[in-house]
């Protein structure tokens, strides 16, 4: 069966994705540490969600590719994690823009308003991304578990990132998904590859060549 354009970048986007929430990540432990809480002022701020906000475009991106390439064997339970996943993560991407474009400007001409309690609407905001984020992604790695389409071990920390979904808009909880998803890009990198080299017949006439080359030196 032919891959889409996207199912034959699958590897490169997870790979993308882990890179840019990790980087993204240790840029908000910097940021906060470095400056305090006058960093939210400062354009470092925004470039550190910018990183975090391309990260979840690369994610969706990945989740895509990895749910369209193996959708046969993620079968039901993976089409509902995916598109839960899908849900929460478009989410958080959302939370991502506005602390990147809208918390420093409310930080400089009303700072104040960062102080306050959290209001109702804000709580049931909250719910309704991680709650999404956090079953998305559970569902979607017992369903790559039991399909056995990604390394066992990268499947079950796929699902530890889920549990920590709750925590996904703190740092650093979201580095375990990420490296889930950065290790089964390595993994079906590796996989592409193979099938590649095994479906070049002029690689395999080459390996022959030097076989037979060593074989008579011998």
């Amino acid at each position: 069966m032919a891959l889409s354009p996207l199912s034959r970048r699958v590897g490169m986007l997870c790979i993308t994705a882990a890179v840019l929430i990790i980087l993204s990540q240790v840029m908000r432990l910097a940021g906060g540490g470095l400056l305090g809480p006058d960093w939210v002022t400062t354009p470092a701020y925004t470039l550190t969600y910018t990183v975090a906000l391309l990260g979840m475009a690369a994610l969706l991106l990945a989740l895509t590719a990895v749910y369209t390439r193996e959708s046969a064997a993620l079968g039901r339970l993976g089409l509902i994690g995916y598109v839960t996943a899908f849900l929460g993560t478009l989410m958080v991407a959302g939370d991502w823009w506005f602390e990147a474009f809208a918390i420093p400007m409310i930080a400089t001409a009303a700072p104040a308003v960062l102080d306050l309690p959290p209001s109702a609407s804000l709580l049931v905001g909250a719910i309704a991304t991680v709650g999404p984020y956090t079953v998305g992604w559970v569902l979607f790695g017992l369903a790559a578990l039991h399909a056995r389409v990604t390394p066992r071990a990268a499947a079950l920390l796929l699902i530890a990132g889920g549990l920590a979904g709750p925590l996904a808009l703190s740092t650093p909880y979201q580095i375990p998904l990420a490296i889930a998803i950065g290790w089964i890009g390595l993994a079906l990198e590796r996989e592409s590859r193979r099938r590649h080299t095994a479906a070049d017949p002029g690689h395999q006439g080459d390996h022959e060549r030097a076989s037979s080359r060593a074989a008579m030196q011998s």
